[in-house]
């Protein structure tokens, strides 16, 4: 019994500096000064003389040492959609993120674009040198890629054995913020800087993938299928079946009806795992018959119509009635008793749901109707395809999760988390009642 309590002490002393670590690592709510934009930068100045830079995912952080009289900073891009170079400088230094560089001279400091920027002789990507660059010589490219002539760069690193005569950029289906990471040559295809394993550069085109807000970038050239700079496995997760070579096929990339980018061969529906670049199998349908793509999320083959769907799982916090994402659902689903022989469109049609506005394309089949949302909206639920009540009124159709797949959020709230927020939620609250007690 002594045993067990010296070990629970322990416990609770190591949780103790955890938590204490984690509180002093926070930095906490930043003060609450009325600050003044500078225009079209993410600086801005308070009535007092501070300044301020503003860091994506953040917030406001003072500019250490800035002279407010002669502070300016640089221009940004302003030629596809204005883009932030960052730059700034003063009377007597220059400013890289909200960062003094003390090693530059701000007379000296000329923007190239997408954050590059020469110096007397030397050309950075924000604080990084281009080493070995002929700063006289250097261009922005496409996205963060510049070169010089002989060497090409991705945020100011090189790119040892890219042959900058024959570089080019990649195809894509449709234009997206994805086609900024790609940059290809004669002999190889690059993303973010790393060379695409085996892909073929003059077959390489970048996917679209609709909705999509989490960098999940794909490729295909004509032979294989790639994610970011990794090629999809051949092997299928779980199963110990390998794919034979050219099998796989996109079925759908739509972050807006479904999370799991979709692939198929014969029988079978696959899904992506990204955060593990795996291909796992989602179901197996009863035809090997083709499949055609009527609508955005919207399917066929000789014997079904398929619909695909996404659930967002939200798990509601106790403490200041916040959420947390857990993970999320999606898949596709079958349209019991409707022959996709008989399934027509009918009209383009707009109807309110929730207190929304849905527009959409009507179908019949044989006197049941359905609604192919186009709008998706921000619900936890979305279905590419939505059925009528008895009054007429839109609903969901229902379905099993057999043909779907979860995968849990990488940044899920946890244990420690949910200890942080819980002391800083009892601090607060002790802080709170100190400002009472002193107000009377």
């Amino acid at each position: 019994m002594r045993r067990w309590g010296q070990g629970l002490a322990w416990v609770m002393a190591v949780l103790s500096l955890l938590v204490t670590l984690m509180l002093l690592l926070d930095p906490g709510e930043e003060p609450k000064v009325t600050r003044t934009d500078y225009p079209v930068s993410r600086y801005s100045h308070d009535e007092d003389g501070g300044i301020w830079f503003l860091r994506a995912g953040e917030g406001q952080h003072l500019v250490e040492g800035a002279d407010p009289e002669t502070f300016e900073p640089v221009p940004g891009d302003s030629r596809k959609g204005f883009f932030y170079s960052g730059l700034a400088r003063d009377r007597e230094h220059f400013y890289v993120d909200g960062h003094r560089k003390p090693e530059v001279d701000p007379d000296s400091v000329g923007y190239l674009g997408r954050h590059y920027y020469r110096a007397d002789e030397r050309v950075y990507y924000r604080n990084t040198l281009l080493d070995g660059a002929e700063a006289a010589r250097v261009r922005v490219r496409h996205g963060d890629y510049a070169d010089d002539g002989a060497r090409l760069y991705y945020q100011g690193h090189w790119i040892a054995g890219a042959d900058v005569s024959s570089l080019s950029e990649v195809a894509v289906t449709e234009r997206t913020s994805a086609d900024f990471y790609y940059l290809k040559d004669a002999s190889r295809v690059y993303y973010r800087g790393k060379v695409v394993q085996g892909a073929e550069p003059a077959d390489f085109t970048v996917i679209r993938v609709e909705g999509d807000t989490w960098g999940n970038h794909y490729g295909y050239d004509g032979r294989r299928y790639f994610f970011k700079d990794q090629p999809l496995p051949d092997q299928v997760a779980d199963t110990g079946r390998t794919l034979p070579p050219g099998a796989l096929q996109l079925l759908q990339a739509d972050k807006e009806f479904g999370w799991h980018v979709l692939f198929h061969e014969g029988d079978t529906f696959y899904f992506h795992q990204p955060f593990t670049n795996e291909l796992k199998m989602l179901c197996r349908r009863d035809s090997s018959a083709p499949l055609e793509t009527l609508a955005q999320g919207l399917y066929r083959d000789d014997r079904h119509l398929y619909y695909a769907w996404v659930e967002w799982d939200w798990n509601r916090q106790s403490r200041g009635g916040g959420r947390g994402l857990q993970g999320w659902s999606s898949g596709l689903a079958v349209v019991p008793d409707v022959d996709p022989d008989k399934f027509r469109f009918i009209e383009k049609a707009r109807y309110r749901r929730s207190g929304s506005a849905l527009r959409g394309g009507v179908y019949d089949a044989v006197g049941q109707r359905f609604f192919h949302p186009d709008y998706k909206g921000a619900a936890p639920y979305q279905a590419a395809l939505m059925g009528f009540d008895e009054s007429g009124e839109l609903r969901h159709l229902r379905h099993d999760s057999r043909c779907g797949a979860y995968t849990e959020s990488p940044n899920r709230p946890g244990f420690f988390r949910d200890m942080k927020d819980a002391v800083k939620w009892i601090g607060n609250g002790f802080r709170h009642e100190r400002q009472e007690d002193g107000a009377d």
